[in-house]
């Protein structure tokens, strides 16, 4: 499979038109989905948007529903520049082709715990506050977030598109502020939500590389990706698990949570 493979389909979209009305789309789904999925992505994005509806419109007639859910999942991607939650319908491994295909990296969730782990043991190095001696209970997530995971982030250009370090920084930010009381679980998670849709408004506006919400120079935060909003949410609960056991007498926002995630 390669470019070769790409050209045939999009020659068969070109080629579809049998007459003034009738269209055979036959051979180009076909063909669209004998492709892998890092092929079929490039392929999609060659052609038009109406086309990519039309091939999604008719692709269950000709190949099937659950054939075809494959190109539903890379029509989003294709056009939103996100990575959407299909992974009961798509196997992982081409989930991950997507996000290469948007230019980051492959995501392991052994790797992003990993990450978590280097970054909360390089904290502790600095004592079990981080260093942190304001923050006796959750110093060590701070100094493990911003210290460790956001700077990594911000080493070189692009560092912030490795996606394990992605989702271990959002794990972090989400844990942190939950220990240290400044958001209650579920507003954390509205935040982190919220994110995701800032996200997508910039990219709805045209802004496809989140140029406008670049962290440093060359370094733009990572598409909108299920995975990544799991894996912050997951900090969110056990950023509570450590707020019950070590700072539960805290006062807690009553309606606005106190976020700052612009370091992450």
């Amino acid at each position: 499979m390669g470019v070769n493979d790409q050209k045939q389909f999009t020659d068969a979209v070109a080629a579809r038109r049998t007459g003034w009305i009738t269209e055979d789309w036959k051979p180009a789904i076909h063909g669209l989905n004998r492709l892998a999925m890092f092929d079929m992505l490039p392929a999609l994005a060659a052609i038009s948007q109406l086309e990519r509806d039309d091939v999604e419109r008719l692709a269950p007639g000709i190949i099937g529903i659950n054939a075809t859910k494959r190109i539903y999942f890379a029509n989003i991607v294709v056009r939103m520049q996100e990575i959407p939650d299909w992974s009961g319908s798509v196997p992982d491994e081409q989930i991950n082709d997507a996000r290469e295909f948007l230019g980051c990296t492959r995501l392991d969730d052994r790797g992003v715990q990993f990450e978590i782990d280097v970054a909360l043991d390089e904290a502790k190095k600095k004592g079990p506050d981080g260093g942190r001696s304001g923050e006796p209970c959750c110093g060590a997530l701070k100094e493990a977030w911003l210290e460790q995971l956001v700077k990594k982030r911000r080493r070189f250009p692009g560092a912030s598109l490795n996606a394990n370090l992605a989702a271990a920084a959002h794990y972090m930010l989400a844990r942190y502020h939950v220990c240290s009381a400044k958001a209650k679980p579920w507003q954390m998670k509205v935040v982190i939500d919220g994110y995701d849709e800032k996200k997508r408004a910039a990219i709805a506006k045209g802004d496809r590389d989140l140029k406008s919400m670049a962290l440093t120079a060359g370094n733009r935060p990572f598409p909108p990706d299920f995975a990544i909003r799991n894996w912050a949410q997951k900090g969110a609960d056990a950023g509570e698990a450590d707020r019950k056991r070590c700072n539960a007498d805290a006062p807690l926002p009553t309606i606005f949570p106190n976020v700052n995630g612009s370091e992450a």
